[in-house]
């Protein structure tokens, strides 16, 4: 069980990458990052929510939650409420 708190982990570092770096270069990646940034802070929630060890489930839950609400809630939540530039 200790692998998939490591997994929920990685998938936090790969996707708080991905984010980052099209955050600071939108050309980069395009809508592949989104997809990657939104779908594996998912996987990565479900895979802490499997694992024994504490310190990597809190990690896991706390990361790939930030990342799941920078990366595809708040974007989300702001198209509904401001839809004219």
């Amino acid at each position: 069980m200790r692998k998939s708190g490591i997994i929920s982990i990685t998938a936090f570092l790969i996707s708080m990458l991905v984010y980052t770096a099209w955050f600071f270069n939108e050309d980069l990646f395009s809508n592949s990052a989104i997809i990657i940034a939104g779908v594996l802070p998912i996987i990565g929630i479900m895979t802490a929510l499997l694992t024994k060890v504490t310190s990597l489930k809190i990690v896991g839950l706390v990361g790939n939650s930030f990342v799941l609400l920078w990366a595809v809630v708040i974007p989300t939540a702001s198209t509904l409420f401001w839809n004219t530039p």
